[in-house]
């Protein structure tokens, strides 16, 4: 065991405590320890990627919090939590430092939370620290057991089990499956049927939405080209949600592909207890809209400049 690691068993709580909690400066940490100053900027930095710490932002910004009610009276949500504007580029990473710092805030002894999937949800279980209660569970609300296993990382987050260490079921199949026959007997196995039973009953559900848009994501669907994805447009698709499409007032559309898919559908989302939206940016705004429109998300985490779109009146009359 190398000198880091040995520091940060030995001193790791209790550096962070008297640096966080008490103020206590690193300088009089060392001394308190016994180590120089180097070492213990060490231990706070392993401390902050470890979850020994994890810091939660929340203060009295007047513009934000006046925004977060405004969406909430507008839109009938239950609760919106709002990121400061930063470049497109950062809002991904962002949303999910805010959907993490959620969790720690909202989640019970004994809650039950269920992730959807795509890269902002993956990022959520990235930043998790240890401040969620020990017997807190996670479950799956789709299939593509691949996407949660996997190591592969992008835009700085990776996929929600990579060195995950909270109890997580996963529903044990693909999302797309190649007919509607092996999709319901899929469904009909045990212990699929069981995970899915458990992922209706989350406290909380956590899900990214989808814009129409050329992804990867798109791709995985079938739909490979601009004139198929403008075909899409002209069905009245504007988003998606664990592959299954949505119109402007977020009801699912007649798309064959919906019969392969394994996932909790949308139409049973909107009667579970808590879902709660996790996306931003502006391509995003009308299946967004959507999306509370139609009733499948309940709350919503955006950044900023989202929220001013959603807020416009244009928006809301679509």
């Amino acid at each position: 065991m190398n000198t880091a690691m040995r520091d940060q068993q030995e001193f790791g709580v209790r550096a962070s405590w008297y640096y966080y909690k008490t103020g206590i400066t690193q300088g009089d940490i060392a001394k308190k320890l016994g180590i120089n100053r180097l070492r213990v900027i060490n231990i706070l930095n392993e401390a902050k990627k470890n979850g020994t710490v994890a810091i939660h932002v929340k203060g009295e910004d007047t513009k934000l919090m006046e925004l977060e009610q405004q969406l909430k009276d507008k839109w009938d949500l239950r609760e919106v939590l709002i990121t400061p504007k930063v470049p497109p580029s950062k809002i991904k990473n962002d949303l999910s430092l805010a959907g993490a710092q959620y969790l720690e805030i909202s989640a019970q002894v004994g809650s039950m939370i269920a992730l959807g999937w795509g890269d902002t949800v993956s990022g959520i279980t990235r930043n998790l620290g240890r401040l969620i209660p020990l017997n807190t569970s996670f479950v799956t609300l789709c299939g593509g057991v691949m996407n949660y296993l996997s190591e592969r990382t992008t835009d700085s987050v990776g996929t929600p089990l990579s060195g995950f260490r909270y109890p997580f079921l996963v529903i044990p199949t693909p999302l797309l499956v190649s007919s509607s026959q092996l999709r319901d007997q899929m469904i009909a196995e045990p212990e699929v049927k069981q995970v899915m039973e458990v992922a209706k009953s989350a406290d909380i559900s956590m899900v990214g939405i989808g814009a129409l848009m050329p992804s990867t994501e798109f791709s995985r669907f079938g739909y490979k080209s601009k004139k198929e994805l403008n075909s899409l447009k002209k069905s009245g698709a504007v988003g998606e949600m664990h592959g299954e499409y949505f119109n402007n007032k977020g009801q699912s559309l007649e798309i064959e592909h919906h019969n392969r898919l394994i996932t909790i559908r949308l139409e049973t989302l909107r009667n579970m207890k808590h879902v709660v939206g996790v996306a931003g940016g502006k391509e995003k705004i009308y299946a967004i809209a959507a999306a509370i429109r139609g009733g499948i998300i309940h709350s919503l985490i955006t950044d900023e400049m989202t929220a001013q779109y959603l807020l416009s009146e244009s928006i809301r009359r679509k």
